[in-house]
């Protein structure tokens, strides 16, 4: 496919790329100090309802789903979108491929439709059961609970960090900085993990911000290759199917193949034209010959319209050359392309496109690749005596 608009999987890939940035903008900041004073206060109106342990089952069960729910709207969008993207190509698809038949094109688009509204459908069923899936998932794994360490980790580092800002730059020695830098962590640390509703809070936010991401990362996964499945993998299997039904119908198969009356008249408006023109450069030949009477064989510059029958002209060798020797039966109410073009016997083919024809089966190779219902620039050879009937004939 050269035109980039058909190109359906490639245009997807910003529908899927737009998917993953919308779900990380739902991200909570989890590292801010308000979330972590609102998410103290939330632990505290659970107090006594809590699991033992480090933390509260209950309250992790009940932030993650509410995060996760903000997953719905954007992967809602997705499908709208590559649902009409879907349409939009499988409509240019058929307007290129069917272009004379409009009736075959509406129909076309009427079933693609149809398909798409019925995958948009199990899109957002199968998208409700990815995010039902996340809302439920606490299994404490390795993967999971290094990357819980590695964000206690990042927090250590960052709180270090900060007391060594902290600490004044007018110490008289080093074991006075060493002193407020310590009593800086302790406060830290007394904090994040002592038995107070604040260090819960810290904790809980680590645990919450590691689980969001592993999630997040998993459920963008699992909607690009469930939209990639149900909308894009299944679309041209189910047209086959719905179309196939259409073969045993003569009526509508009649209907369908029924070409566009305004693209018949163009078409034979254009066919006169391109007629009207063969026979006007086979004047302007002739004229050059006359003009070229008695200096020998003389070339014929000459522009013929290749039609389902080729040129229409009967080929012989004669001293490795391709003489014409005579013209093909048309059918019924179809012109010669030879004979209105002026050719005559005794004609020699010179070139054909620009390319200089070298030997007979040469130039049969060049003339059957002239691809049918185009133009055909050939230069012939004009012995004198062909150009004597000619101008007889003229006149």
């Amino acid at each position: 496919v050269t035109n980039p608009n058909l190109r359906l999987y490639t245009r997807a890939l910003s529908i899927f790329a737009e998917l993953q940035q919308r779900i990380q903008a739902t991200a909570p900041n989890f590292r801010d100090a308000n979330f972590v004073a609102h998410l103290t206060r939330q632990m505290d109106s659970l107090r006594g309802r809590e699991l033992p342990g480090f933390m509260s089952a209950q309250s992790f069960y009940m932030f993650i789903q509410e995060y996760i729910d903000a997953w719905k709207a954007p992967a809602i969008m997705a499908v709208t979108q590559l649902r009409a993207l879907s349409l939009e190509v499988a409509t240019q698809l058929c307007e290129a491929i069917a272009l004379s038949y409009p009736v075959l094109r509406d129909a076309y688009r009427g079933v693609a439709s149809r398909i798409l509204e019925q995958s948009e459908e199990d899109c957002a069923k199968g998208l409700s059961e990815l995010i039902k899936r996340e809302k439920d998932p606490f299994t404490i794994n390795d993967f999971l609970q290094a990357h819980i360490n590695k964000l206690r980790y990042d927090r250590f580092t960052s709180a270090v960090g900060q007391a060594f800002r902290r600490q004044s730059s007018g110490h008289d020695s080093f074991a006075s900085a060493k002193e407020e830098v310590a009593a800086s962590l302790k406060t830290w640390y007394r904090q994040t993990h002592g038995v107070n509703s604040s260090a819960n809070a810290e904790d809980m936010s680590a645990i919450l911000e590691a689980y969001w991401h592993l999630a997040a990362k998993r459920f963008v996964d699992n909607a690009c290759m469930l939209l990639d499945e149900r909308v894009m993998g299944e679309l041209v299997n189910k047209m086959q199917e719905h179309c196939y039904v259409f073969v045993h119908d003569e009526n509508k198969l009649t209907e369908f193949f029924e070409e566009d009356s305004e693209m018949v008249q163009r078409r034979t408006t254009l066919t006169a034209k391109r007629d009207r023109l063969s026979k006007a450069n086979a004047a302007m030949a002739n004229i050059q010959i006359e003009r070229s009477f008695g200096k020998g064989p003389m070339p014929v510059r000459t522009t013929l319209a290749v039609g389902s029958c080729g040129i229409g002209l009967q080929l012989a060798e004669e001293n490795g050359k391709m003489v014409v020797r005579g013209f093909r039966d048309m059918p019924e109410g179809v012109e010669n392309p030879g004979q209105t073009a002026g050719v005559l016997i005794g004609d020699v083919i010179d070139q054909v496109n620009g390319e200089h024809v070298s030997s007979f089966g040469e130039g049969i190779g060049k003339l059957k690749l002239l691809p049918p219902n185009n133009m055909a620039n050939i230069v012939f050879f004009r012995e004198k005596r062909n150009a004597s009937a000619l101008s007889a004939n003229a006149v």
